[in-house]
């Protein structure tokens, strides 16, 4: 008995040095999204998207990361007070130790789910230490599970390299998933790079995935046929820095298979993520003209864009102060189009499927976060008495 009180004391004095040494850090985003169904009535829709990311530093070289996402269906259908249907997702369980040697800064992985994946300039931030340059327009509550140009996901290991004298960082990853048109076990090799110079800020990766069959074109069982490869490539750009005058490009493909028994397939427009956005600074008073073409599955886990084509007018300024809160306000402007994409401009119903939104926002500090409540008017859906012609977003976002 006394040997058991001593070992329990043991563990206990381990696990308090432990967690004592143990730092937190994270973010948690929450999102509610308020639509009118009615035409000529008030039939409310109320939804929520949230996520909630967290890291354990246990100690100088080691951490745990996870996150998880959250979808609700309409809250108001079976009333504000009953259950409602939600989608819940564990979206990345990672460990990770970095070791400094030779002059540069090497960190190790292993991971299940979403992995640093594009969009999120989680690589650049970790990596790099650098503040985010994403797009308003592509603004979201579900953080890894948002609309990426390119999702890294399944389960593997990473090994990145970042260079003490610059601010860059390269690596290599390995995983395995079902992410392909046969929905088979793939092995996917990746290289990822960052980079956060001055006038220049990178976060790319590229890549190829082998599927890995069982059955040959006869059905015969084999035990390992590789036919097909897909590349897949995904990246967010800035020319420039956040503070000038600068040009930010974000692209993504899923993947291209590239057959060994035919000619290599034609990329598909609908399927390329493509956005393009010059920012413009004038003092205080910021432009930013945005150009998407993007596949509708991105589109809808965006709270401003809905459209697969489209372009975006925003005008804002960050230098709004009261005593206690920093303001930034702003207004949307953008012309849509359903179910089109960048080879559609000559498409003869072009004009029958335009939406036109305005969009005004304000986003300020309080409770230790950012609120950002955003209206949305579709004029197009107005006119033509159709429903959800106004949506409004009230969104929060916390640093943990």
């Amino acid at each position: 008995m006394k040997k058991r009180i001593l070992t329990l004391s043991a563990m206990f004095t381990v696990a308090s040095h432990l967690f004592a040494a143990t730092l937190f850090s994270g973010e948690a985003g929450l999102s509610a999204i308020f639509t009118n169904k009615g035409v000529s009535s008030f039939d409310p829709s109320l939804t929520f998207d949230s996520f909630f990311s967290g890291q354990f530093t246990i100690s100088k070289s080691l951490s745990i990361r996870g996150e998880l996402s959250v979808q609700t269906e309409d809250a108001y259908d079976n009333g504000p007070f009953t259950e409602t249907a939600s989608q819940f997702r564990i979206d990345e369980l990672s460990a990770s130790y970095a070791a400094a040697f030779g002059g540069y800064t090497h960190t190790f992985s292993l991971f299940l789910g979403f992995f640093e994946t594009i969009g999120t300039q989680q690589y650049y931030v970790q990596q790099l230490g650098a503040q985010k340059f994403s797009s308003l327009a592509t603004d979201n509550y579900l953080n890894l599970n948002g609309p990426s140009p390119y999702p890294l996901y399944g389960f593997g290991g990473a090994y990145s390299i970042k260079f003490n004298e610059l601010p860059m960082s390269t690596g290599i990853v390995i995983s395995r998933n079902t992410e392909n048109e046969e929905d088979v076990a793939q092995l996917n090799i990746d290289w990822r790079l960052a980079a956060s110079f001055r006038y220049f800020s990178l976060d790319l990766l590229a890549g190829l995935g082998a599927p890995l069959y069982t059955k040959d074109e006869n059905n015969d069982e084999v035990v390992l046929l590789i036919d097909t490869i897909y590349l897949h490539t995904g990246f967010d750009m800035l020319i420039g820095n956040r503070y000038t005058t600068s040009l930010f490009i974000q692209c993504g493909l899923d993947y291209l298979p590239v057959k060994s028994s035919s000619k290599s397939q034609e990329i598909e427009a609908r399927d390329m993520y493509l956005l393009f956005e010059p920012r413009f600074s004038i003092s205080d008073l910021k432009l930013h003209l945005t150009l998407f073409s993007i596949p509708e599955s991105k589109a809808a886990k965006m709270l401003l864009i809905d459209d697969t084509l489209g372009v975006n007018f925003c005008m804002f300024t960050d230098g709004l102060y009261t005593k206690n809160r920093d303001y930034t306000a702003g207004i949307n402007w953008m012309v849509s189009f359903e179910d089109k994409n960048f080879m559609s401009i000559a498409d003869e119903d072009l004009v029958d499927t335009m939406n036109i939104k305005v969009a005004p926002f304000i986003d300020l500090h309080a409770m230790d976060g950012n609120v950002k409540i955003m209206l949305q008017a579709n004029v197009m859906k107005f006119t033509e008495a159709n429903a959800e012609a106004i949506k409004l977003n009230i969104g929060y976002k916390k640093e943990l």
